[in-house]
Order: C-alpha cells, then sequence, then structure tokens
C-alpha cells in the first residue's frame, strides 16, 4: 500500500464517533403542560405581543431528532389550517398527528428565506398538492434527515415558510 493510500491518524476512530453521535432529546407538544405558552417566549420590545420558540424544533421521528429549526428564528402564529397540507390520494404518517382543515391551531412562521431553517426539505410542486389561501402552489416541507412530513408548507418562490407546532419536536435541552 502507498503512502497516498494510507489513512491520516486517528481519522478512522473521528469517522466512526460522529456516526454515534448522540441525538438531542425531543419532547412533543402534547408532552407540555401549558402545551404552546411552554413552547414559546414573549419577544422584548416589540409593538405588538410577538412570541417565538423558545427551543430548537426537531424532527419528530424518534431516532432523527435532526435540528430543523434553532431557537428565536420562528414566529408563534394562530390561523386557520390552510391548505389542507395532507394531500388527500397519499395517507397521513401514522407518525405526524392530523390536522383539521376546519379550525384554527399555531403555526411557527419562518421568514424570509428557507437558508433560516438548519435541515429542511421540500417537496416538487404537484397537481394534486392544494394551494394557497392566495391561490399559489405550494411546496411542502419535510426533514431533510429522514424525509418525514409534511411538517408545513410554503408558496412556491415565497419569503413565508409555515410548520405546524404539533408536527415538530422540542428540544428543551440547555
Amino acid at each position: 500500500m502507498s503512502s497516498a493510500d494510507q489513512l491520516p491518524p486517528g481519522i478512522w476512530d473521528a469517522l466512526e464517533r460522529s456516526s454515534t453521535r448522540t441525538r438531542p432529546t425531543l419532547r412533543l407538544l402534547t408532552t407540555f403542560k401549558n402545551g404552546i405558552a411552554d413552547v414559546s417566549d414573549e419577544v422584548e420590545g416589540e409593538d405588538i405581543a410577538t412570541k417565538t420558540n423558545r427551543y430548537d424544533l426537531l424532527c419528530p421521528r424518534d431516532g432523527c431528532a435532526s435540528i430543523i429549526l434553532k431557537k428565536g428564528v420562528g414566529k408563534l402564529i394562530q390561523r386557520e389550517n390552510s391548505p389542507q397540507i395532507d394531500p388527500s390520494d397519499l395517507p397521513v404518517n401514522a407518525l405526524l398527528p392530523s390536522i383539521s382543515h376546519h379550525t384554527s391551531s399555531n403555526w411557527w412562521l419562518i421568514t424570509p428565506s428557507p437558508m433560516q431553517f438548519e435541515n429542511i426539505g421540500f417537496s416538487r410542486i404537484a397537481e394534486s398538492l392544494p394551494v394557497s389561501p392566495s391561490g399559489k402552489k405550494i411546496k411542502l416541507i419535510a426533514c431533510a434527515e429522514c424525509d418525514l412530513g409534511p411538517l408545513g408548507w410554503s408558496e412556491e418562490g415565497g419569503t413565508e415558510f409555515w410548520l405546524a407546532s404539533t408536527r415538530v419536536g422540542y428540544c428543551n435541552e440547555q
């Protein structure tokens, strides 16, 4: 074996350590006594009451827990659940809670670009996907590491990205 084919000392150990990294411990929104109030913080100095995510948002899949969004980046908004993000021609993933299309719920709004996320993937535009309230086509948001989704949605070419508060995990480790 030539010297060009040999690995530098310690590289193999470093690679093995990185593949066994510990994942953050996640909690689902339903495990917090006061629900959304326990996972949001009020922002000081705003003209109106604005709340952001108190904790890092994680992929809710057990064993993945990839960080999707760092704390303080998402803005809490209560809004109508439109568009319906569960395509009617696909089964809803059993790991994700259903979202009623006829009620309002809490969403994390992320702006102005997808660069605010740590690890996220987007669906392709498809005719089977619903349209946004403004009539534009949408893309569904999923975990980029394990493809679990939909966790939320955005308009094609838009600057607003919506994550369902019930479809992400919360890392309250300090």
